[in-house]
């Protein structure tokens, strides 16, 4: 499908705007240190949306911080971020190119189905090196498996890469460490729903539910229960799910454009809906 091919090619230019920051070497950091104002803020909207953990976005906000402070002080031979926390941050930068894909399943271009889909571009350097980094996170988990927040990270990585089996797989292996986690739960449920195409499976609806037991405020799950129902054919339960989240939601939630627009493309996929019945 179209969309995932836009998920993978988004979370390549991603993975290649960020690396730059994720290096130890800081060239032309007097020209560059919006890009810190920039991941601070892309944090805050991923922790709006439940994407990162509050104790993961702290960690991260942290080293963002150690890092601008680093840059403008022109203070070199800092020590490497270490590889789960380059990680996080890359996965944290890339989380809301992916749930924009999953808005498009709702509201995408219907035109462009059965379309070929053009070849994949050779993938970057910088993309390359951060497989290289996850794998050799994988294969150090696979020695050394009693660590539930490698495994998370894995999973969010593998998620974000278009790797959904195996980052199911990553987040049972996570969850078995920690089973008492929403966060963990909702995201297993994310990789499910990726790994069937956008269709919410019960499989993928139980994870969101388990996740809704231990947190029921928890964004992701709140928001694909909803997209559940209205794939079901409840569309006023779906409807009422969306705005109840809404209702709960900050002022200033980096969600809130989001569900408002899957809610306007339900309500206007109403009327053919209908005529199809």
């Amino acid at each position: 499908m179209i969309w995932v091919l836009i998920a993978v090619l988004a979370s390549l230019v991603v993975l290649v705007l960020v690396m730059p920051v994720m290096r130890r070497e800081t060239g032309h950091r007097s020209r560059g240190l919006g890009v810190f104002a920039g991941q601070l803020e892309e944090l805050k909207r991923d922790l709006d949306l439940g994407l990162v953990e509050p104790e993961a976005a702290q960690a991260a906000e942290r080293e963002i911080r150690r890092r601008e402070s680093a840059a403008q002080s022109m203070v070199d031979g800092e020590e490497a971020p270490s590889q789960a926390l380059r990680l996080s941050l890359i996965v944290s930068s890339v989380a809301v190119s992916m749930l924009a894909v999953v808005i498009y399943m709702g509201m995408g271009s219907p035109h462009l189905v059965g379309r070929s889909q053009p070849d994949m571009p050779p993938m970057p350097e910088e993309a390359q090196a951060v497989m290289a980094e996850i794998d050799a996170l994988a294969a150090d988990l696979m020695a050394n498996p009693d660590n539930p927040q490698g495994w998370a990270v894995l999973g969010q990585a593998y998620t974000t890469l278009g790797r959904h089996s195996e980052a199911v797989i990553a987040f049972e292996n996570a969850i078995n460490g920690v089973p008492d986690n929403a966060f963990l739960f909702s995201a297993l449920g994310q990789a499910y729903l990726f790994e069937a195409e956008g269709e919410v499976t019960p499989a993928a609806r139980e994870a969101f539910s388990r996740a809704l037991d231990l947190d029921p405020q928890d964004v992701r799950a709140r928001f694909f229960l909803a997209e559940a129902e209205y794939q079901a054919g409840n569309r006023e339960a779906a409807l009422a799910g969306w705005q109840a989240l809404l209702d709960d939601a900050p002022d200033d939630a980096g969600y809130r454009s989001m569900v408002e627009a899957r809610m306007a493309t339900a309500r206007e996929a109403a009327p053919a809906d209908e005529e199809g019945r």
